[in-house]
């Protein structure tokens, strides 16, 4: 009868400390920096892409929604740079986050994000993989320069920019990969 209390104490301990454990690991955040993201005023900017930036191409951030395909240079190109095109700040493959600008002019990609709604669909190329993307979160956070991201194990593309409704903030799209089967079955 002892050795039977023993062991289920341990294994409640062991439980417990599991639960914790997993509790722990997915209410930590990971801070992306955005702290080049501004909304764009420049209306007469003009891109060009040479031969040789083709070589830094990873991918192709694709919205049908709002009307959005855009290239994705790898993150050490100089044409990874969010004055010039959408902008991917972390390259992990589970988490993904890009950034554009909104506003007005020619490099403002992300104008149209805020139409955005749960359940949409991103479509991303991603080094030769085709990725698709479910909307599942959609949030304001403060423009300090960094975004808050929950710590997950699923894959996930994160987009942002600017707010339309309030300066101080940026537009906030979670996305999942893995979202979409569970809505075709």
């Amino acid at each position: 009868m002892l050795r039977k209390s023993l062991v289920s104490i341990i294994l409640l301990t062991i439980y417990l400390g599991s639960c914790l454990l997993i509790y722990t690991n997915e209410t930590d955040t990971k801070k992306i920096s955005t702290t080049n993201i501004k909304r764009n005023t420049n209306t007469n900017y003009i891109s060009n892409v040479s031969k040789d930036e083709n070589n830094d191409i990873i991918g192709t951030l694709t919205i049908d929604k709002i009307n959005l395909s855009k290239i994705i240079y790898n993150i050490n190109s100089p044409n990874n740079n969010v004055d010039r095109n959408v902008t991917i700040l972390n390259d992990d493959i589970n988490l993904i986050v890009l950034a554009a600008h909104s506003g007005p002019g020619y490099i403002a990609f992300f104008n149209d994000l805020d139409k955005l709604e749960l359940n949409d669909i991103v479509n991303l190329t991603y080094n030769d993989n085709e990725l698709i993307y479910k909307v599942t979160n959609i949030e304001e956070q403060v423009k300090d320069g960094t975004i808050e991201i929950n710590k997950t194990n699923k894959q996930r593309l994160i987009l942002t920019t600017c707010s339309k409704k309030d300066k101080n903030k940026q537009l906030v799209i979670i996305t999942e990969k893995g979202a979409v089967e569970k809505l075709n079955n």
